[in-house]
């Protein structure tokens, strides 16, 4: 079984009740390889798991479970305010068993035992959070791109 340690960053708009949020989130999560396919286990946020055939696969179920939650958040609210504290709170559910697994990935990367030459490298020590900020005036620089890196370096 290999682990590879991630960070990722994922943008998103988010309609809910009379607003529309950027949530900016910067995490940490965990990408096994099992053998017969992979899964990607939340770190910060840690209650999130996706599952497939090969890594993209993982990824883009993890991905769009995170943005189920973001979606049943938006509904099950009635202010912006709600919104950005269910969120907050949600992303500050550490899952500490997977922190520790990460922690070892991180070292196996860099001591050479993983090799992950198809995923880009970023310091293992970069800032991970989340910001939502209401949008007031929307514009194109709102839109950024998701980015899923190796924590390394």
């Amino acid at each position: 079984m290999t682990r590879y340690p991630l960070l990722f960053g994922f943008r998103d708009l988010v309609a809910g009740n009379g607003f529309v949020a950027v949530v900016a989130l910067n995490g940490r999560a965990l990408l096994v390889d099992e053998g017969d396919g992979f899964w990607m286990y939340g770190v910060n946020p840690g209650a999130l798991a996706g599952g497939g055939q090969g890594p993209g696969e993982a990824q883009y179920e993890f991905r769009s479970v995170y943005r189920s939650v973001l979606f049943d958040f938006a509904r099950e609210v009635e202010s912006f305010e709600d919104f950005r504290q269910k969120v907050e709170q949600f992303f500050h559910q550490t899952n500490e068993a997977n922190v520790s697994e990460w922690e070892e990935a991180v070292a196996q990367v860099r001591s050479g035992q993983v090799q992950a030459d198809w995923l880009p490298r970023r310091a293992a020590e970069s800032r991970f959070g989340v910001d939502v900020v209401l949008l007031e005036h929307p514009e194109p620089s709102a839109n950024q791109l998701d980015a899923v890196e190796l924590a390394a370096a």
